[in-house]
């Protein structure tokens, strides 16, 4: 079951508010507003705007002072809202005042606390608006510290943490990574959590069907499409034929097989594809080593070939980070985490080589770090970023800077910008990638219930409008064709992914159910009139849906997977609205794949500048950030000259 992941380790910096708590002293001994007076008792507060819906604090008043805070409910993402639902409560208490600042990557949990304590207050007699401006105490640090080590990492997501553990395991003698939010894990926290693996034991590998044959069989008849392929078709032919000879009940794949579907469905270079197969798998058995166990494979929106799983009895993407903080503390890594602690500015040296980073800790705490090796940017995309992705946008008619995006707050292009100072050359920035599923309200992907894989996907009118298995553009686009932008998955007990009341990212179901994310209903009829549906029209997509799911038929749209599991079959029903948001940004930094170094417009290399992962130009997905964060960690560890910067 889920452990506390955010566990420090090493030398981590806290964010600022729990230290400034820390140090306040009791809430007995804090300066009173003047003249602020309560009803002594106890009263609990409700905010329904959290991240999550409804979150509950309850406080505890004398007639003149708030004497504690603690909440007592709430649907937040875990790790995300840890700092705020320990921090923001204890200085409301101590400041005494409800003019607290946000947690960093947490606004919306940060205000919704605030939200639910002015409730309170209001219930008490207080009077909130003399607290919202009540002066915050909080004092600023006003320390230096200067560092040196072998590696300093911006970004502790996907491929910041990978590549931490990843030189510590490859004999670096000290890494320090910065984190601007709260919390490690970045946009793998909220993301699926799903990394493709080709190494999974035979009862983790995706069940055979019709459909998945058929593509794998085609594929072979049609033989190979480019000299790249036939080079490599003989050895493909056997693979196929050694599984042919199988009883086939598991589906067929292999890094092959993957880099053949890659290069047919999206275009682009066979060997790039193979290169990616195979770091990736490496990325997948080390961490298996430290403990990893898989879920049993499956299909995700947009990339249905069923090869994608995740870290069991983890939701989305926490496990890994798991397993990374499980193996540093394990091993006593030198690995120097500061949390809240956003880098501002990347430094230099006359000839223009990145020597290291400055950042700055939420409490005030200014730090200049030499780098020996370099620095490795692992700041992830910006689709977190409204003006940002309005600036660059080429594809999306109508985005607005309000843009819904899955991404946490973190994700707003900082390691872009700071690089483009130095000259840094972008490519592909107008590449942004819109998930077409993300619930209406958040844009989060963890409420999702059913899949495109296995589930059906329909519009207001009740009919069905695209290939539920296309690629997450296309099915973007036509959803921006139908009424109010937005669908509805539809989806029954056998494959909701609904289980003891959540949803397979985490989400709370029945907070759902009260805030309008999600509709449920013992019949169709009952599902279609609650989302104002024609429930004959839902019927006859439903039924017709049912029967491609045997015939692997689709004379509409031309889908041809089907999950095990696809057909809408025994209630209860389940309808999930939901539009597209802002997912993930193709564009970024370009650097040389020999080096890995980040380059300027004239090709020339930022010395000891690197990057991995979503910051790089044609770079996306969890997956490609893990096994590109471990790989290039390694390769500096080993072939970059430490300097001496003293």
């Amino acid at each position: 079951m889920r452990e506390e992941l955010m566990k420090k380790v090493l030398k981590t910096v806290l964010a600022f508010g729990l230290v400034a708590s820390l140090l306040s002293g009791c809430s007995q001994s804090a300066k009173q507003p003047e003249g602020q007076t309560y009803q002594a008792g106890t009263y609990t507060g409700i905010s329904e705007n959290g991240k999550g819906g409804k979150l509950a604090l309850t406080m505890e008043f004398s007639d003149q002072a708030i004497i504690s805070a603690k909440v007592t409910e709430h649907h937040e993402t875990p790790n995300i809202s840890d700092a705020p639902l320990e921090q923001i409560p204890q200085q409301i208490v101590d400041q005494p005042s409800l003019n607290i600042d946000v947690i960093s990557g947490a606004t919306i949990t940060s205000d919704a606390i605030l939200e639910a304590a002015a409730d309170a207050v209001r219930q008490a007699g207080g009077d909130v608006e003399q607290l919202k401006q009540a002066a915050n105490n909080t004092q600023k640090s006003e320390e230096v510290i200067d560092l040196t080590t072998d590696l300093v990492i911006v970004g502790a997501g996907a491929a910041g943490m990978a590549a931490a553990v990843s030189a510590a395991d490859e004999g670096a003698d000290s890494v320090i990574v910065f984190e601007k939010q709260a919390n490690i894990g970045g946009n793998a926290i909220v993301s699926g959590g799903f990394i493709e693996n080709l190494g999974l034991p035979e009862e983790l590998k995706a069940d055979n069907d019709a459909g998945y044959e058929a593509r794998v069989l085609n594929a072979l008849e049609e033989g190979p499409q480019s000299e790249e392929e036939a080079a490599v078709w003989d050895q493909f032919t056997a693979e196929v034929e050694a599984w042919k000879a199988t009883d086939r009940t598991k589906v067929f794949d292999s890094p092959l097989w993957m880099a053949i579907e890659g290069v047919r469905t999206d275009g682009g270079n066979l060997e790039d594809y193979l290169y990616f197969a195979q770091t990736l798998q490496e990325f997948d058995d080390w961490i298996e080593e430290m403990g990893v166990e898989w879920e049993k494979a499956h299909g995700i929106v947009g990339y249905s070939w069923p090869r994608w799983t995740s870290v069991k009895n983890f939701y989305s993407g926490e496990g890994y980070f798991h397993y990374f903080e499980k193996n540093i503390e394990e091993n006593q890594y030198p690995i120097d985490i500061y949390t809240s602690t956003p880098v501002t500015e990347l430094l230099v040296d006359e000839e223009g080589a990145v020597t290291g980073v400055h950042a700055v800790s939420a409490d005030g705490t200014q730090y200049n770090v030499k780098a020996r090796q370099g620095v490795l940017l692992a700041t992830g995309g910006f689709a977190g970023n409204g003006k940002m992705l309005v600036e660059y946008n080429e594809l999306w008619e109508g985005m607005t800077e309000d843009v819904l995006s899955t991404n946490t707050a973190g994700a707003t292009g900082d390691g872009i910008v700071m690089a483009q100072k130095l000259g840094a050359a972008v490519d592909q920035m107008e590449a942004e990638m819109m998930f077409p599923m993300a619930d209406i309200k958040t844009g989060s992907t963890e409420a999702i219930v059913g899949a495109s894989a296995s589930c059906l996907m329909v519009n207001q009118e009740g009919q069905r409008f695209t290939n539920e298995t296309g690629t997450r553009w296309d099915i973007s686009a036509a959803i921006f064709e139908q009424t109010g932008d937005q669908a509805y998955i539809i989806s029954s007990s056998n494959n909701s992914g609904i289980q003891d009341g959540k949803t397979q990212g985490g989400t709370d179901v029945e907070n759902m159910l009260k805030n309008g994310e999600l509709y449920m209903a013992d019949t169709l009829e009952e599902l279609a009139a609650q989302i104002n549906m024609d429930p004959q029209a839902l019927q006859a997509t439903v039924k017709a849906y049912n029967e491609m799911t045997k015939t692997h038929e689709d004379s509409q749209f031309g889908r041809t997977t089907f999950e095990p599991n696809s057909e809408i079959a025994e209630g209860p029903y389940y309808a999930y609205p939901c539009v597209p948001a802002a997912h993930i940004t193709i564009g970024g930094l370009v650097v040389d794949y020999d080096t890995m170094q980040v380059v300027k417009e004239s090709g020339e290399a930022i010395p000891y500048l690197f990057a991995a992962g979503e910051v790089l130009a044609g770079e996306c997905g969890i997956d490609g950030s893990f096994a590109q964060g471990k790989a290039l960690a390694k390769q500096i560890v080993h072939n970059v000259v430490k300097r001496d910067l003293n």
